[in-house]
């Protein structure tokens, strides 16, 4: 009976290791020789030891049965740390600059797909990385490319492969190719919003992005109303939580009005929180307590942990010598209101040592 427990226990624990992702011991030379034999692909986990998404890839979603499945019947799988050994060349050779990436390479070392960025789920990490094997994946379009296909259509459906790809210095080389062979009455139109909307192919300052600014309203009768003004308030997001979080410590209050006449000229739909970031920032910038307190408190309640994460404290540590103490303990209420809210583990931590904190404001 003994040996038979022992006998299950053991069959329990091979099941659960190869139930999930089977990473090998290789290096990626060994790893596409072996997948070259098996008639597989190589999948490559780039990580590097300070990397918070990496661990937690590595903890929650590649150990998932479901993950594990579709993986080891696919690839051979190993892992690289960027930093270490022959990490720092397959950077460069597969032009690896943000962490977790992950490669999908055929067995004679070529780029099939590059998934950048984790996922909390395992269906939608199958999903991205199973992309490699669309017959419109960047990989299968790249040969029509080469050999001269330059139709609009493709051209537009190689853009979105690329994209999905992260091969981003490419996308927008075609987006600009297809851009330049645009009349203006066409580019305002549906088939191309999406180069507009795309911060990789249209970023601050470039020529896409001032184009669509001086012509919104175009944008908006061709595109809808609601994508042009969803991509509007994403760029004053950025500019505003910029001032919130201090990165942009040269702005002035005149600065902070400015930029609230501007956005009074779009007059965008379901933005109202915009106003709000003003509101707070215009309360950080005259050092109003009074002001800033009311309007965390309109702000934060609303927000995604994300955000909570990089906007709440530097408003608050801002004003450090100027709260009382009624409004030390309602930030104290607040502070555990967000805490009770959130549902990441370490922002629920920081956010209660915070609250100690704040008596010494």
């Amino acid at each position: 009976m003994k040996k038979f427990v022992l006998l299950f226990t053991g069959m329990l624990m091979m099941v659960s290791v190869f139930a999930q992702t089977n990473f090998q011991e290789l290096t990626l030379e060994k790893a596409l020789e072996k997948a070259k034999g098996e008639n597989k692909k190589v999948f490559v986990d780039c990580y590097t030891s300070w990397c918070g998404p990496c661990k937690m890839m590595a903890e929650k979603v590649l150990p998932l049965k479901e993950v594990g499945e579709y993986m080891n019947e696919r690839f051979v799988c190993i892992k690289v740390d960027m930093e270490k050994g022959e990490g720092p060349d397959l950077a460069r050779k597969y032009k690896v600059t943000a962490y977790p990436t992950f490669l999908v390479l055929q067995a004679d070392g070529s780029l099939m797909q590059r998934v950048v960025g984790g996922t909390l789920d395992g269906k939608e990490f199958i999903q991205k990385v199973d992309a490699a094997f669309d017959e419109n994946s960047a990989a299968n379009l790249e040969a029509e490319y080469a050999a001269g296909n330059r139709e609009m259509d493709f051209l537009l459906k190689y853009t979105k492969a690329l994209i999905t790809a992260c091969d981003l210095d490419k996308a927008k080389a075609v987006a600009q190719d297809i851009i330049g062979s645009l009349e203006d009455s066409q580019k305002c139109t549906e088939p191309y919003g999406f180069i507009y909307e795309d911060v990789s192919l249209s970023p601050i300052g470039s020529g896409n992005m001032n184009y669509f600014l001086k012509h919104t309203e175009q944008f908006r009768e061709g595109v809808g109303v609601e994508k042009v003004d969803k991509k509007l308030a994403s760029l004053f997001d950025l500019q505003l939580e910029e001032m919130i979080r201090g990165r942009n410590a040269a702005a002035t209050l005149a600065d902070v009005e400015a930029v609230q006449k501007t956005l009074d000229t779009y007059k965008l739909t379901g933005q109202d929180h915009l106003y709000e970031y003003i509101e707070l920032i215009k309360g950080m910038k005259t050092g109003n307590a009074d002001k800033v307190l009311e309007m965390c408190k309109k702000v934060f309640p609303k927000m995604a942990d994300e955000k909570i994460a990089y906007l709440y404290f530097m408003p608050i540590l801002s004003l450090k010598g100027k709260w009382n103490g009624k409004q030390k303990e309602e930030l104290e209420t607040l502070t555990e209101q967000l805490a009770e809210q959130v549902e990441m583990s370490t922002l629920k931590a920081s956010l209660r040592n915070f609250k100690t904190a704040v008596a010494r404001l």
